[in-house]
């Protein structure tokens, strides 16, 4: 059996892909699946990299991540 997830876990994977495809796969025709993959790729690097999240406070989420990774090792320096 798969696992199961809470309904809060889900909203975001399903919030996740609706923007993936508004923004990406719908947007596009792809010739290839190297084509299609780099043109994912670039998508999914500006959306972790570049574009901020009203969710995580206006950082990306790559910033976000730094951050607690950061917390984590003060808090454990503590």
């Amino acid at each position: 059996m798969g696992r199961t997830r809470k309904p809060m876990q889900k909203g975001f994977v399903e919030s996740f892909n609706g923007k993936m495809r508004d923004e990406c796969l719908d947007e596009h025709l792809f010739d290839s699946r190297h084509h299609a993959r780099r043109l994912i790729a670039a998508w999914r690097n500006d959306f972790n990299h570049h574009r901020q999240h009203t969710s995580l406070a206006g950082l990306t989420p790559a910033e976000y991540a730094n951050r607690s990774k950061e917390d984590q090792y003060l808090n454990r320096a503590s």
